[in-house]
């Protein structure tokens, strides 16, 4: 029995040095999304790193859908511009049919450097500039594991 307690007591350690360790490293960058309010506004409840990082979390998967939502809208504006009369509303359909799922990636790496230009002018970050401009480390092909001929 002792052993076994013991055993528990390791294993309870082991889980509190380790989720100190996280808390270290995921702190400060908390601590930039719910930075202290000044003494005379009204102070939200404490909220547990746990519930500051679903809250982190949760952001910034709205944040990607709007980004996802708002690149669509500013590739099909353009299209709509150099193409007024194209029935952009059987886009809704997906690929059409004769369309397999390799040849559509094959399509979708073939466009990765006229996507980079097109939407490289959308500023979502709210820096001065892009960050992800032609010529960057990390391109769009790049990330996509598409090779680089």
């Amino acid at each position: 029995m002792k052993k076994h307690l013991d055993e528990l007591v390791k294993d309870r350690d082991s889980w509190k040095t380790n989720c100190i360790k996280i808390w270290k490293g995921v702190a400060p960058v908390l601590d930039l999304i719910s930075p202290e309010l000044p003494e005379d506004q009204p102070r939200a409840p404490r909220l547990t790193p746990v519930e500051k990082a679903q809250r982190a979390w949760g952001w910034l998967q709205q944040f990607v859908k709007d980004a996802r939502e708002f690149a669509g809208a500013h590739v099909l504006s353009m299209v709509r511009a150099h193409y007024p009369l194209v029935d952009l509303s059987q886009l809704e359909r997906g690929y059409p049919k004769e369309v397999g799922p390799q040849e559509a990636d094959d399509l979708r790496v073939g466009l990765l450097d006229l996507s980079s230009t097109v939407i490289g002018d959308i500023n979502l970050c709210g820096t001065a500039t892009p960050p992800n401009q032609p010529g960057s480390d990390r391109s769009a092909r790049e990330l996509s594991g598409a090779s680089i001929a």
